[in-house]
């Protein structure tokens, strides 16, 4: 059974990368992933489904357009490949080699195995953007976290641990803070950060034009970052304050604490409870992740003076903590710099491009901490 499982996942793997190939180049155009059907970008001719077969028409037609000849990039080939192999590759981790205690079978533990191989669909998608261009589709992070929410309310499962009491509120308490804020911006009380930021650093800051080298805003792009960066601390101070005051409640209020811990524990509401339970986990995973990359980018633009980490690192970072849980997502945020500090190393002793993109090791920080969760913890807290 597991052989058919990892042909048939291997196969489904190079289907899904060549979806990821046209989320790829359409979304971060604004193009719509769904129509038109695939076409060459060259000579716009629609592509016939035999021409769409993954790996193998890209092989057939010896990287070329069968129409206009045009060469076919080997990204292609490259990311149904690496698609193939990151969910086989899952699933080999998870059921047969056992690198994680508590996976269980397949057949009862397939919503997450179909969430976690989600995020890291996502993740290589975003990662060849943010690569590319320096930014992070944030609807894929989206859809990543909705489903890995979905799939641990759906079946309960070790790998997402049920959130407390406190951990619910706090979450609820996040959230309505969260709509708050987005009010305040609705109503024009409030101004998004960097909204006046200019696109490239101007010519009197002694910096060239064209694509900058980093991508970070400074006072060259014609705002002070640290009064932009307070903008956001604003908008997240309802959600702080109603998070601390759900906490509280749960934690200090015996009246608040009994009758949910009852639904929580499923005393009172049987199953429902426990799938709520773990649903609030992925929640709750989400906003500690999210807070941890915010918080870094708050506090070191206010030390450094310049845009310290992206949006998009948060979006990245919160989908982790949503899909794999709060705990992952706390030591992915710190494995991801001793990545990307390794081949910033790299590059500083081969004179390469300093700026680098954080989001792909945030990628590669969130795979090694999935499969090898349980060493890590041993290490960290030996005898636990």
């Amino acid at each position: 059974m597991d052989a058919y499982w990892v042909v048939m996942l291997f196969a489904l793997g190079t289907c899904i990368g060549s979806f990821l190939n046209v989320v790829v180049y359409r979304l971060p155009r604004g193009e719509s992933i769904v129509f038109p059907s695939s076409h060459c970008p060259h000579c716009g001719r629609a592509i016939k489904w035999y021409d769409n077969i993954p790996i193998v028409s890209f092989l057939l037609l010896r990287a070329r357009c069968r129409f206009c000849k045009a060469a076919i990039s080997p990204r292609y080939l490259v990311i149904e490949l690496l698609t193939a192999v990151l969910v086989c590759g899952l699933y080999v981790c998870y059921f047969i080699l056992d690198l994680r205690d508590g996976a269980g079978h397949f057949a009862s533990a397939w919503p997450m195995f179909v969430a976690h191989a989600a995020l890291l669909c996502g993740l290589l998608a975003s990662s060849v953007v943010d690569i590319q261009l320096f930014i992070v589709p944030l609807p894929v992070m989206w859809f990543c976290a909705g489903v890995g929410i979905v799939a641990a309310a759906l079946r309960p499962h070790p790998f997402m641990p049920p959130s407390s009491a406190a951990a619910v509120l706090a979450s609820v308490g996040a959230i309505v803070g969260l709509f708050v804020g987005k009010g305040m911006l609705h109503l024009g009380w409030l101004q998004e950060s960097f909204l006046d930021a200019e696109d490239e650093p101007s010519a009197a800051s002694g910096e060239g034009t064209g694509r900058p080298e980093s991508v970070a805003i400074s006072a060259s792009h014609g705002v002070n970052p640290r009064r932009e960066i307070l903008r956001e601390l604003v908008f997240l101070t309802p959600a702080i304050v109603l998070a601390v005051v759900g906490w509280f409640l749960a934690a200090r209020v015996p009246a608040v604490r009994g009758p949910l811990e009852a639904l929580l524990g499923g005393e009172t509401a049987g199953r429902l409870g426990t799938h709520l339970a773990c649903g609030m986990g992925g929640v709750f995973g989400l906003l500690v992740g999210g807070a941890l990359i915010w918080g870094t980018r708050i506090l070191g633009t206010l030390a450094f003076g310049r845009e310290a980490m992206g949006m998009g690192d948060v979006h990245i970072l919160a989908a982790i903590g949503a899909v794999a849980g709060w705990q992952v997502g706390v030591l992915t945020f710190f494995a991801a710099p001793l990545f990307g500090l390794v081949w910033a190393l790299h590059l500083l002793i081969s004179r390469g491009r300093r700026e680098l993109p954080y989001g792909p090791w945030l990628a590669v920080g969130a795979l090694v901490v999935m499969l090898f969760y349980d060493g890590i913890v041993d290490f960290i807290v030996p005898g636990r």
